[in-house]
């Protein structure tokens, strides 16, 4: 691994689990001592994060963390429904008994993994992530679409990122010390719960492909009530978007 390799990595991953917050800004001075690596390296690994849009670069101002907002998490709604809806009918068209196999043990496994919340620690939380993500692969796994697979790849790191801020940043987590810690618990685990996956891989499994894709829309929607329940004001001036 070359040392432009290992600053991408590395900073890729701060970036998408949120050890560096969406909107902070990334000084390569300060970079160089959090990991060891020299001005190059960073510079390169900023620039291709940039062309993948998990970094902004502004006049006199460097490069930051891509923010996230709810404009960007419905644009990404959008795009993976498009994408995953395509994927999943597809797959359920062409899967055969090993891929079926695949769906049942990859959702097992997700079963056996408590859904995050905000008091969770991170190590959890990135268990039941590649978990949850090895289940949605799965269902999508019937298809061979190279190019579709990499649109969906790139879209669930843009997602990845915003559930994780929805999840494990300051804002959840004063929430879970309110008065409305319940009502934010519930809105969890019907957003991150099995009860749905379990429904979504059913009707995978029984080739109801008009069934199984509504209730993927309807999972892919699910994170916007979360994020307007944070930020109510937020999702208020962009025009009150539509949860589902």
């Amino acid at each position: 691994m070359t040392k432009t390799d290992e600053a991408l990595s590395r900073l890729r991953s701060d970036i998408l689990s949120c050890r560096l917050a969406p909107g902070a800004p990334l000084v390569v001075a300060t970079l160089t001592e959090r990991y060891g690596l020299g001005w190059t390296p960073l510079r390169e690994a900023l620039s291709r994060l940039e062309a993948e849009r998990l970094v902004i670069s502004e006049r006199n101002r460097g490069y930051r963390v891509a923010p996230v907002s709810a404009a960007s998490l419905v644009d990404l709604q959008e795009a993976r429904r498009a994408v995953e809806s395509t994927l999943l009918r597809r797959s359920i068209e062409a899967g055969g008994a090993e891929w079926e196999g695949q769906v049942v043990a990859a959702h097992y496994l997700l079963a056996q993994t408590p859904p995050p919340d905000p008091v969770m620690a991170g190590d959890r939380i990135a268990q039941w992530e590649a978990r949850h993500d090895a289940f949605h692969d799965a269902l999508l796994a019937g298809d061979s679409s190279v190019w579709l697979a990499g649109f969906q790849h790139q879209i669930r790191e843009q997602l990845t990122r915003h559930h994780r801020h929805m999840i494990s940043g300051p804002a959840p987590r004063r929430k879970m010390d309110s008065e409305a810690a319940g009502h934010f618990q519930a809105l969890i685990e019907r957003t991150l719960g099995l009860a749905h996956h379990t429904e979504l891989m059913e009707a995978t499994l029984a080739r109801d492909a008009d069934r199984a894709i509504s209730l993927l829309n309807e999972h892919i929607g699910f994170s916007l009530a979360v994020y307007a329940f944070l930020w109510p004001e937020d999702v208020q001036d962009r025009g009150s978007p539509a949860a589902g």
